[in-house]
């Protein structure tokens, strides 16, 4: 454990920052805002600047990205600064940007896309717009330089699987008796990204199992893949197939026709997936408090947090009906209070 960051003080402060999160029932709380001038003033506690609503909305998404960041950075101590692991988990931003880029070249866009998330790495320029070698050579995505955009939806799965390669190979930084939690909860992660990106090139694209496989993430050392595969041996239409399978828990997402007949809904298990995943992490914040477990589950709270606050706030610019707002908030942050 590095010096200078003490465990259970980074721990208890983890825990009274999560009860003020924007998480589960308190982000209901912003529903009832009919602005985004009065969801500015209840989540940040000042007076809006004198924006029109549409730019007024994009700044409070960035300001709530730029405070969750701020906040896990006060309670990492600089960890970032001193341990790979940390370094990797906070390039997250960079790895977004890079997809966004390639985006923006794919289309055409005559400029590159603006950085919305603060404290990402500059390591790729966008300076050196739209030149590929320029921006990408001698970088972590070197690869891009050298083998072109081609398929986009392709290149945007590589960018992610590369994520969370990094981010599992850099955990060796860390002491393996205070990281064993952290490790099975990212594998866990990724095998149940795994899963849900199978089943939707399967449902909306139709590729084959033996397409989808080298498109699921890897972990050295750890099987992330197997339920996904499974999955894709299992018919969609015939519910019989999927009587003990390992993720059942996520077939209370499926749906019956309107004559009857069952099949598996893709979204709903995604929701579902993504709802346990929350469960997770919010459990993890508590059953490795000498770790660095409590940490990891901060920043994808605060993560988490972000994203249901920033399609409240986005709910609330397009008027959106109250209830379904209030279903997206519960549906993002695991329906926990």
């Amino acid at each position: 454990m590095r010096a200078g960051y003490d465990p259970p003080y980074a721990y208890a402060r983890i825990c009274g920052s999560i009860a003020k999160a924007y998480i589960g029932k308190k982000a209901l709380t912003l529903i009832h805002n009919a602005h985004v001038g009065d969801a500015w003033r209840v989540l940040f506690g000042q007076p809006p600047p004198a924006l029109p609503e549409a730019v007024l909305l994009l700044a409070a998404q960035s300001e709530t990205k730029v405070r969750a960041l701020n906040d896990f950075r006060v309670l990492s101590a600089g960890l970032e600064r001193e341990v790979p692991f940390f370094a990797a988990l906070l390039r997250k931003p960079e790895f977004a940007y890079v997809k966004s880029l390639a985006a923006a070249i794919v289309d055409g866009s005559g400029s590159p896309p603006a950085r919305t998330d603060p404290g990402a790495s500059e390591e790729v320029s966008s300076e050196r717009y739209p030149d590929l070698e320029r921006m990408f050579g001698g970088t972590r995505f070197d690869w891009i330089a050298r083998e072109g955009l081609g398929d986009l939806t392709a290149l945007k799965n590589r960018v992610d699987r590369q994520y969370y390669e990094e981010l599992w190979l850099s955990l060796d930084s860390l002491p393996r008796a205070r990281s064993e939690r952290l490790r099975a909860l990212i594998a866990l992660e990724a095998e149940i990204e795994n899963l849900v990106w199978g089943l939707r090139l399967r449902r909306y694209y139709a590729m084959t199992k033996d397409e989808i496989q080298g498109l699921l993430i890897r972990l050295p050392g750890r099987d992330v893949a197997r339920s996904a595969l499974q999955a894709l041996d299992l018919r969609p239409d015939l519910r019989s197939d999927w009587e003990g399978w390992t993720w059942g828990r996520f077939l209370r997402e499926a749906r019956t026709g309107a004559e009857g007949e069952w099949f598996l809904d893709v979204r709903g298990i995604e929701g579902a997936a993504r709802r346990y995943i929350f469960r997770v992490i919010r459990r993890g914040l508590h059953l490795d408090p000498f770790g660095y477990t409590p940490l990891y589950a901060f920043y994808r709270i605060k993560e988490i947090e972000s994203a249901a606050v920033n399609g409240i706030l986005e709910g609330i610019r397009l008027q959106a009906p109250a209830a379904e707002i209030a279903a997206f908030a519960l549906d993002a942050t695991g329906g926990a209070a």
